[in-house]
Order: structure tokens, then sequence, then C-alpha cells
């Protein structure tokens, strides 16, 4: 190996990373992992309503940070192994459709 493929050996992985930070989030796809994932139990403690859990008036979350800390601590619960792009959809997805946080 040379010098230059090793050089691209190094950068790509930062490269890759970068270029995903700066696509952002996929509410489309935070949308289909809360369907799989969050629907069911929702609706048990909704009473067959899951999406009140969101514009209810005593909710919990008030903040980008807390609806992030939320999500996280939910798929925990639920034992789903979302990594933190993943959980990030699910915030984008929650967050523009129910808590319009800024």
């Amino acid at each position: 190996m040379n010098v230059s493929q090793a050089k691209a050996l190094v950068c790509f992985p930062v490269i890759l990373l970068l270029s995903q930070s700066a696509m952002g989030a996929n509410p489309a796809h935070g949308k289909d992992l809360h369907n799989a994932n969050c629907q069911s139990c929702h609706s048990s403690l909704m009473g067959g309503k899951p999406d009140t859990i969101y514009t209810r008036s005593d909710r919990r979350v008030s903040s980008l940070d807390g609806l992030r800390n939320q999500v996280t601590r939910c798929k925990t619960t639920v034992g789903v192994a979302w990594p933190n792009d993943q959980v990030e959809d699910v915030v984008e997805y929650l967050n523009n459709n129910f808590y319009k946080l800024k």
C-alpha cells in the first residue's frame, strides 16, 4: 500500500461521516421506525389512539433535547437497537408532525 492509498483509507470514513451529518435526519424513515416500533405500545397506553400521547395537555416533552431523551428512553425500553441517526430520524418525524419545537 502506498502513501496515497493509506491516506484515502484514513480519510474515507471521515468524509462518509461528514456527508451523513450534512444530509440531516430523514423524517420519512423516522415515521417508518416509529410506526413499526412505537405505535402498539402508545395505542395501549392511550386507549387505542396512539398519536394522542404527543398532543395531550400534560405531555412531558418541551424541548428538542427532551424529545431526543424520551425517544432514547422508549427505544431502550422496547429493546430496539437504533443507532443515533435513526433516533434523530424519529425525533425529526415527531417534531415535524406533533411537537413543532425549535
